[in-house]
């Protein structure tokens, strides 16, 4: 995000960033949800050991899931500061 002329932020490089990072959280919960659903056939077919070794692997696109959802929010929060510093201007 930049700052203008007339102070107002120019949220059209946040537009980019906020659908790519919501690409991003997609992937990651795709992921997940097959890593979710191999353990549990794994679970159903008898093999707890192997479900919980593949269960573990949940760790890492669950973490940058969350993340980039910290992203998200954090960008929110300041083009919501933006929006007010601007009418307050105003």
């Amino acid at each position: 995000m930049s700052e203008t002329t007339t102070g107002r932020t120019d949220t059209s490089e946040a537009g980019l960033s906020v659908t790519a990072t919501l690409a991003a959280i997609s992937a990651r919960l795709t992921d997940a949800a097959a890593l979710a659903k191999a353990a549990l056939v794994c679970a159903r077919a008898g093999s707890e050991r192997e479900a919980v070794r593949i269960v573990l692997d949940l760790d890492v696109p669950l973490s940058e899931a969350q993340t980039l959802h910290g992203a998200i929010c954090l960008i929110g929060r300041i083009n919501r500061k933006a929006a007010e510093t601007f009418a307050s201007r105003d």
